[in-house]
């Protein structure tokens, strides 16, 4: 009866180790980990779901992983939210557009024509263009707007102008603004930066206003958010 406890206590000790520490692929699992894998032929791989799909789990532990199939990255969960992987670049969207024309007004604003055929470059989770000069952002957090516009025939003559960011409607700041002047039909272009904190839904449009009364040839327009935690 004696041996036949010890028998039992051994046992439920192994066991008890066993369920301690797993190894897949390894009888010989290092005393820290939990769980160790190993092998040369196969890949350990994460639930893979879309950014809607992540953003949809209920209650994530923080620490949660998985593979954002929108992004192409590996993603964490951590006590700020979802993050990805890709620690060599911020997440980013650039609009660009050379040819055609700009519209002028002495007493109007316009949109930058930039929509998401002009797309350069797009982090999907992060950013939506919504239609002309128009980007909504998706994470709250710091982000650097920026954005640039340059024409090939600005006409003689003294004339105000800005380049601002405004979300919803309503007026955040200006990139460029100024009042220049020409002594004769030359090429001409304003850029400018912003640093702004964004709640996740937030849109924003990019607006230029040129004091004139005819089109101007349009060399090229570009826009550039970056998010910067």
């Amino acid at each position: 009866m004696r041996r036949f406890a010890s028998v039992c206590a051994a046992f439920f000790a192994w066991s008890a180790g066993i369920a301690a520490q797993v190894g897949i692929g390894t009888a010989n699992v290092h005393q820290s980990a939990l769980l160790q894998l190993e092998s040369t032929k196969a890949a350990f791989v994460l639930p893979r779901m879309s950014d809607t799909q992540m953003t949809a789990v209920p209650n994530p532990e923080i620490g949660s992983m998985v593979f954002n199939t929108s992004e192409n990255l590996p993603y964490f969960r951590s006590s700020a939210g979802w993050s990805g992987f890709d620690l060599n670049s911020n997440p980013t969207v650039i609009l660009s557009r050379s040819g055609g024309n700009l519209t002028t007004s002495t007493t109007n604003t316009y949109s930058m024509q930039l929509s998401s055929a002009n797309t350069v470059s797009i982090s999907s989770a992060y950013f939506n263009v919504d239609g002309p000069g128009a980007i909504t952002v998706n994470r709250a957090g710091v982000y650097l707007f920026s954005a640039s516009m340059a024409v090939s025939n600005m006409p003689v003559g003294s004339r105000n102008y800005h380049l601002g960011i405004y979300r919803s409607g309503a007026l955040v700041g200006y990139l460029s603004r100024s009042r220049l002047e020409n002594t004769s039909v030359d090429y001409w272009g304003m850029t400018g930066t912003l640093m702004y904190y964004a709640e996740a839904g937030d849109q924003f449009t990019f607006r230029y206003f040129i004091h004139h009364t005819a089109s101007l040839s349009n060399v090229i327009q570009t826009i550039c958010i970056t998010k910067l935690n």
